[in-house]
């Protein structure tokens, strides 16, 4: 199933806001057009923009603002081990990003570095900030839960070598967790992330 949903400027300012995120795009970010993508879709994909004043779009950030009450969704699942990693205050890169919502069949039970053979120089991982961004910008316009169960591997690291994952979006809010690269499951797999040829003028 193909379906691509693809998220304007004003839309991503208005659903930010709903999250209690401010985030402003400038008149030329407004005006540039999507950029053309290195890969052919098949399957589910979710095209947001970011501004270039993105000192908003952090992990730590986004969790002080949506915060862990799982009666007020979206949310993250509240656990104190992500608190001091240094991914948490990684900023999402500003311009495009269309990412798969859902993990590649064949990606399931495979160790991070197979994204390296989705389509190399077309696929890459995402960032743990993107795929939490594309869960919530989703779940404001539409009330789904993106990856309710499977998490995605990511493409930042943590401490003692562990590799970071995002998933089980559920009544408890999203989880992210961190595993050895060799670490394999049923529940795990890959939301890639699709490169660009170009960005939007800033």
């Amino acid at each position: 199933m193909s379906l691509t949903i693809s998220l304007t400027v004003e839309q991503v300012e208005q659903r930010l806001s709903l999250l209690g995120i401010r985030c402003s795009f400038t008149d030329a970010e407004r005006l540039a057009p999507p950029p053309a993508h290195a890969v052919n879709i098949d399957g589910r994909t979710f095209s947001f923009p970011t501004p270039q004043d993105n000192s908003s779009l952090t992990l730590a950030n986004i969790k002080h603002f949506v915060g862990v009450d799982p009666a007020r969704q979206p949310c993250f699942f509240d656990h104190p081990w992500p608190r001091d990693e240094p991914f948490m205050n990684t900023l999402c890169p500003s311009g495009w990003h269309l990412l798969y919502m859902d993990v590649l069949p064949e990606s399931v039970g495979q160790p991070p570095d197979y994204a390296r053979s989705l389509a190399p120089g077309r696929l890459e991982l995402p960032s743990a900030v993107e795929i939490i961004l594309m869960l919530f910008l989703h779940y404001v316009g539409t009330g789904e839960q993106l990856l309710s169960r499977k998490h995605t591997w990511c493409a930042d690291q943590a401490s003692l070598g562990r590799v970071v994952t995002v998933g089980a979006f559920g009544r408890n809010g999203v989880f992210l967790s961190a595993h050895s690269p060799g670490f394999a499951s049923r529940g795990l797999g890959i939301c890639p992330k699709a490169m660009t040829f170009s960005q939007p003028a800033g």
